[in-house]
């Protein structure tokens, strides 16, 4: 199975079990689909090389399965 990853940027006051989409600072999807263990690094990698975390700031990654954001038609 593979996994998209999700990047959330967030303040380092926000609690990180309180960080997902609605309280980041940034939400991106990093580019590719991988393996779930994979899924982890690529996120990490996109938000290193994003240019958009700043001092004050963390990561929190977040891997779907891609066949999770399927629908029924």
């Amino acid at each position: 199975m593979l996994f998209t990853a999700y990047v959330a940027v967030c303040l380092s006051t926000v609690s990180i079990q309180d960080c997902n989409r609605e309280t980041a600072l940034s939400w991106m999807v990093a580019p590719g689909n991988h393996q779930l263990a994979f899924c982890m690094i690529n996120g990490q990698r996109y938000a290193a090389t994003s240019g958009v975390v700043h001092e004050g700031e963390y990561v929190k990654i977040f891997c779907k399965a891609n066949d999770q954001f399927t629908t029924a038609g």
